[in-house]
């Protein structure tokens, strides 16, 4: 489906101001010999990149007296896959070059390449490489084009999107010492599909500088696309430059950035806290005995997702209490009297001649179950949800997490609902342990640390996934007080944030992961800190 600007999905094209910087970023300014230096931009859009650096080569070239023209066809390359984009690149480049003076007809075809950027080959490798890869999702990509890229690309996991593939192809591409600036999407530094990307550029690379702006508007429409400028070198360092801001409008010539050590595995969490997430007295979620799952995926929710109203006489034993996340408003669980049907028993697909209304409620909504694709793969079990309900999870403690964390307080389901799949729960055979969790988790400190390693949507709201919650990095349990435990299950029953707040930061600031609270010395142990709570 094509946008009412008529470009295709994945087409943006990118401000001038935040095109000069990027090439200001890879060092190609006129005020440098640009004679030999070799620059690619593999989504060339319509020219506004190769534009601008067409006129700084000119500029350069007039500064050290050399030839244009050769210089061209011998250092740039422009490559663009969409026809129209490419028509409209070639004739703007032409054009720049005929208002400078120069014949047009002696540009090379070689400089300009209309194709799969992914599948072209070049005989050189480019000291500067730049650009806005195409913003496609996976699921857009064409089946068989996936195929190919598997085996093509080391990055192309965990459900990538596109411009994954730019970067490593790009990378490849960097001669020695060579220079790559980027601006597209956020995700890949944050999420499970940035993993590979993150590792190979972490191990081979430096990631000399990052500027995370995701609700900057830098593109020359109005896009959901968080974007963030990456500069890559094609060496080994300790230090990037970072920097992050959630406003709309930036100057991007008066950044303020502040210097951090560089990653050396796919972990990149530390870059954006100011502690070390790694500290001993931060530990992960599931080394405290708690289990992390998410929800049941049915399908076909209008079929098995029903109102107790409308269960028409299906068996008791074959419906279970759901909840969902809009249910967890407030603060307090308003159930909305919803069941989900179970056709599991025992582990295994019921016998329906077992269950007569449940067969008789299924087999009237056949017609719409055998169109998944979970009932296409496996026919004879049409029936079946997407995800194998177990019962004896409805009646263990779980604490309650929507995928969107736009709630303010957490909740303990304490064995009565079964959990959608637009919820993820965390699970011990304890309640107070599942309480004290639930008050760290809505404390300040870990809501900064989810914002800053976690997905975010349009708007800074942070999202809790699977990925997410075991990438946390939480005060160990046992470590807490006594008093401070029971003072945590107290303000989780009165939803005491304030004194959550107080109490978490407080153990912050005694194990030295991040001065949160007012201190003392004490007297008798000048290395011992005495908190003020």
């Amino acid at each position: 489906m094509e946008r009412k600007n008529g470009r295709k999905h994945g087409e943006v094209f990118t401000q001038l101001n935040v095109v000069k910087y990027i090439l200001d970023e890879v060092e190609y300014v006129s005020s440098n010999n640009l004679k030999k230096i070799k620059i690619l931009e593999p989504a060339s859009g319509q020219g506004a990149f190769a534009i601008e650096i067409i006129k700084r080569l000119f500029q350069s070239s007039k500064k050290y007296d050399f030839d244009f023209i050769k210089a061209i066809n011998e250092n740039i390359r422009l490559v663009e896959l969409d026809s129209l984009s490419f028509e409209n690149l070639e004739s703007n480049i032409l054009k720049t070059i005929a208002d400078l003076g120069f014949k047009p007809n002696k540009i090379q075809k070689s400089v300009f390449s209309n194709t799969d950027f992914l599948f072209k080959d070049f005989n050189f490798k480019f000291d500067c490489i730049v650009g806005n890869p195409p913003y496609i999702r996976h699921e857009i990509i064409d089946t068989k084009l996936k195929k190919e890229y598997k085996q093509m690309f080391s990055t192309f996991k965990y459900r990538a999107d596109l411009y994954v593939l730019f970067y490593e192809k790009s990378l490849k591409l960097l001669s020695q010492n060579g220079l790559l600036s980027f601006i597209c999407s956020n995700r890949w530094l944050f999420n499970q599909y940035g993993q590979p990307l993150r590792k190979l550029i972490a191990e081979k690379f430096h990631i000399t500088k990052i500027i995370n702006i995701e609700k900057a508007n830098v593109f020359d429409e109005e896009v959901i696309a968080y974007p963030c400028i990456t500069t890559i070198r094609n060496t080994k360092g300790n230090l990037t430059e970072y920097y992050e801001s959630q406003e709309k409008v930036i100057n991007i010539n008066n950044l303020n950035f502040e210097f951090i050590k560089s990653p050396k595995d796919e972990s990149w969490q530390n870059l954006f806290l100011d502690y070390n997430i790694n500290h001993s007295s931060l530990i992960a979620i599931t080394e405290q005995s708690f289990e992390i799952g998410i929800g049941v995926a049915t399908g076909a929710d209008k079929v098995y997702i029903k109102k107790e109203t409308e269960l028409n006489g299906i068996e008791r034993n074959r419906v279970i209490p759901i909840i969902k996340s809009n249910c967890l408003k407030g603060e307090n669980i308003n159930w909305d009297n919803s069941y989900v049907i179970n056709p599991f028993q025992n582990g295994e697909l019921c016998d329906l001649n077992d269950f007569p209304h449940l067969e008789s409620y299924l087999e009237s909504k056949k017609e719409i179950l055998l169109k998944r694709h979970v009932a296409k793969k496996s026919p004879n079990s049409w029936y079946k949800t997407i995800d194998k309900i177990k019962p004896d999870l409805q009646n263990k403690y779980k604490l309650l997490l929507p995928d969107l964390s736009g709630c303010k307080f957490l909740f303990i389901d304490e064995g009565n609902y079964y959990p959608h799949h637009n919820i993820y729960y965390i699970t011990h055979p304890e309640l107070n342990e599942l309480k004290i969790l639930a008050c760290i988790l809505m404390s300040d400190f870990i809501k900064n640390q989810l914002s800053q390693i976690g997905i975010r949507m349009n708007g800074g709201l942070p999202r809790f996934q699977t990925q997410t919650l075991r990438k946390l990095r939480v005060p160990q349990l046992t470590k807490l007080s006594t008093s401070d435990r029971n003072k945590l299950i107290d303000s989780y029953e009165k939803r005491n944030l304030g004194n959550i707040n107080k109490i978490v930061n407080k153990y912050c600031t005694q194990h030295r992961i991040k001065v949160m609270a007012k201190t003392v010395i004490n007297p008798k142990s000048e290395n011992k800190l005495e908190v003020i709570a």
